[in-house]
């Protein structure tokens, strides 16, 4: 986990779980973009220049929803090979926050609305983005072992 804190030129970016209590905060996308457009996306996105893994997650959550995103925030952390571009990598971490956050969320302009939803429900959706349910299932599958 601790390479998620230091810079990795091969990183396309960092998507993953932030739970508010017992749910998670996911949005749907917007027509403006050509990766499944209206889906339902998870926070996150592509790192600045020099950006660690968790600086990206930690500013695309900030932009996204309004919301800080600490070090200890994060309890699961799981480095994929990126389907978008070859020899680079996704991270996927989980974020746990507190209930009492939710009155502080502030939608950015990156898509139609947020959600909170518990994990099951995601992993179930059919307009979700599938590569990151598989994620969120090797998560609840790692976290039941």
């Amino acid at each position: 986990m601790e390479e998620f804190y230091t810079y990795d030129p091969n990183s396309n970016g960092s998507k993953g779980l932030v739970f508010i209590g017992k749910k998670i905060l996911v949005y749907r996308r917007d027509n403006n973009t050509k990766v499944y457009p209206l889906y339902i996306d998870l926070p996150g996105g592509g790192p600045e220049p020099k950006e660690t893994p968790f600086e990206t997650f930690r500013r695309e959550v900030m932009e996204e929803f309004g919301l800080v995103i600490n070090r200890e925030d994060i309890m699961y952390v799981r480095k994929y090979e990126s389907i978008l571009e070859k020899g680079k990598f996704l991270y996927f971490p989980v974020a746990k926050l507190p209930s009492d956050v939710e009155p502080h969320i502030k939608f950015g302009n990156e898509g139609l609305e947020y959600m909170l939803m518990s994990l099951n429900e995601f992993v179930g959706l059919q307009d979700a983005w599938p590569v990151l349910q598989s994620c969120a299932l090797d998560y609840i599958n790692a976290t039941i072992e």
